[in-house]
């Protein structure tokens, strides 16, 4: 499901961006937000647990690092991952790391025993946080030249840079719709905007259609045409939603409304600024899963997270 492709619009013409969202295998030690390690943190997010009272949208786009462009490397989940990580200490603290996205991808290849440019999945990124830390991005910069990844990507880290790493242990990552438990779509849906709505983003995956740019919208992903199936699958942030937000698959004239908004890894050419649209309807057919959040308690007692935030 890893592919790389090119663009049609919306970026440089012809410009070859990568993906890198591998679909989940289950696991069935997957944390949810009623896991007693997760209970207390989420009870002082203060979250309107029903979803009743939820505002029409939600955009936290002004606590996000400036968007990364992944290059031509499947590093998606690595960018998803330390974006969020940055988000956090963003809105918490006023200050952030460079994290490097080229460590976190090497050390969850490892954890996945993987080799090469394999792509991953978005638990192995956030475990890879959590067990190794995260180095800042000048001992091991993603590009040397501004234009193509650094040589040395796929370079075992030495023992200095798993030292320079920042620790990250305190952190918990959970699960909005966990592979053996029984998912409402609808109410994954709902858990995702109620987090949101408290200033918690979250990361996910969605599967790629060839109508993905035919839309009348920058950077929104059009629902697929009946006739097509699914090419790649990339993984992204979610830091946003509008439930006014209509996208029109320009290719098949298929409308929705309601739609998550993403930062992706494509670079500012891409989209509105490198943020896009997903419609709701990704999630609630599928199209759009894996979501995941992640929680520490020293964000938290900063009061800067919770509804009406």
């Amino acid at each position: 499901m890893y592919r790389k492709r090119r663009f049609k619009k919306g970026g440089k013409e012809g410009a070859i961006v990568s993906t890198g969202w591998l679909p989940p295998l289950p696991d069935m030690r997957d944390y949810s937000e009623d896991h007693p390690k997760m209970v207390d943190l989420v009870e002082k997010l203060d979250i309107d647990k029903d979803g009743t009272g939820l505002p029409k949208k939600a955009d936290l786009r002004q606590w996000c690092t400036p968007v990364e462009d992944q290059l031509d490397l499947g590093s998606c989940i690595a960018n998803a991952a330390v974006g969020t990580l940055e988000y956090f200490q963003n809105r918490a603290f006023g200050v952030h790391i460079e994290g490097s996205r080229l460590f976190v991808y090497k050390t969850a290849r490892k954890l996945m025993q993987a080799e090469g440019d394999s792509g991953g999945w978005i638990r192995t990124a956030m475990g890879a946080m959590v067990l190794f830390g995260v180095p800042d991005e000048k001992y091991f910069p993603y590009t040397l030249d501004g234009k193509t990844v650094n040589p040395d990507w796929d370079t075992e880290p030495d023992s200095f840079l798993y030292a320079m790493a920042k620790n990250y242990a305190t952190i918990n990552y959970f699960c909005h719709d966990p592979l053996g438990k029984k998912n409402n779509e609808k109410q994954v849906l709902k858990n995702v905007k109620k987090y949101l709505a408290a200033g918690i983003p979250s990361m996910f995956g969605f599967y790629g259609f060839g109508s993905f740019e035919d839309s009348d919208v920058p950077g929104a992903i059009p629902y697929p045409c009946e006739d097509e199936s699914a090419e790649w699958g990339h993984a992204v942030m979610a830091v946003g939603y509008d439930d006014g937000k209509v996208i029109t698959n320009t290719r098949c004239g298929k409308q929705t409304k309601g739609a998550i908004l993403i930062r992706s890894s494509w670079g500012k050419a891409w989209g509105d600024d490198g943020y896009g649209w997903i419609p709701y309807d990704y999630v609630l057919d599928r199209l759009a899963l894996d979501f995941w959040s992640i929680l520490a308690a020293e964000w938290v007692d900063t009061q800067q997270f919770g509804f009406d935030k």
